[in-house]
């Protein structure tokens, strides 16, 4: 798994506390944005779907391999609609098969290229990474 993590005003909440999956929990503009990023440069994800911890976006590769692609804020209520820099958390998890763990199948290649498209197009947008974690894969 990738988790990706960085500071910006760029993706707070359009609509009010009370339409986020939570309070405090937005990432509909961030993931939706990313999707639309992410197809142009060859990568055609899902829309956003809502959960409690934030918004998901689902890639399915050639293989036919499917990902969820999680993207979240790290605030408090309240805090998106002030107009300051909030903490983004964007993760990148396969979605593996047992019969896959169980012949030893990895994913990393997939999620290393899909997490290396997302920072780049943070980076392009002009956004700092402050870190990225890059988990091997069982």
């Amino acid at each position: 798994m990738w988790r990706i993590e960085f500071t910006s005003s760029e993706f707070l909440p359009s609509l009010p506390e009370e339409c986020q999956g939570n309070p405090g929990v937005y990432g509909f503009e961030l993931a939706f944005w990313l999707s639309k990023m992410l197809a142009s440069e060859g990568i055609v994800t899902g829309y956003p779907l809502g959960e409690d911890w934030g918004w998901m976006i689902e890639y399915s590769n050639p293989a036919e391999v499917e990902f969820t692609i999680g993207c979240s804020s790290m605030a408090e209520e309240g805090e998106g609609y002030r107009g300051v820099p909030i903490q983004w958390s964007v993760f990148i998890r396969p979605h593996t098969s047992i019969r896959q763990r169980f012949k030893g199948v990895s994913h990393n290649a997939e999620v290393q290229r899909l997490g290396q498209a997302i920072v780049a197009v943070l980076i392009s947008a002009g956004i700092t990474v402050a870190s990225v974690e890059a988990a091997e894969l069982g």
